[in-house]
């Protein structure tokens, strides 16, 4: 996959066409995340499969508008790296979730994400993600 398709793919997340997104999965995909992104230890968590990935985030974006921009990309034709750079903003009081805090009407968190694709052609079989930083709430982009 080169970077024009992966914009493709971050474009549809971006507008939550959750079948799109999950277009691009195997069926039995794994998505890894961080443990301690928030700066409070949590638990890491693996989603299994397309149906597991949609359902937490449309549990996710029916509170908080969740916006990414590709920055880094690297691709092989077996791994794919790609820095994002990532902005939520809760429209709506978002509830806890097993990888974060409580989020209020107006709270804005801004982070970069390292994130590792094995790909088996165009296809992601596994994705890994990796905390790099946040980023000052007041310096958001993608404002309502």
């Amino acid at each position: 996959m080169n970077r024009e398709q992966f914009q493709v793919y971050v474009d549809h997340f971006n507008n939550r066409r959750y079948d799109a997104v999950t277009g691009y999965f195997a069926p039995d995909i794994t998505v890894e995340y961080y443990d301690n992104a928030t700066g409070e230890q949590v638990p890491h968590r693996t989603l299994h499969g397309p149906a597991e990935f949609e359902a937490a985030y449309k549990a996710l974006h029916a509170n908080v508008r969740e916006v990414l921009e590709l920055r880094s990309f690297l691709s092989s034709e077996t791994e794919m790296f790609v820095e994002l750079y990532t902005e939520f903003h809760a429209f709506n009081d978002a509830p806890p979730s097993a990888s974060r805090p409580p989020m209020k009407k107006g709270d804005v968190v801004i982070m970069t994400n390292f994130i590792l694709y094995e790909m088996e052609g165009d296809i992601m079989k596994r994705i890994r993600i990796a905390h790099f930083r946040n980023h000052d709430p007041g310096e958001a982009k993608y404002k309502e």
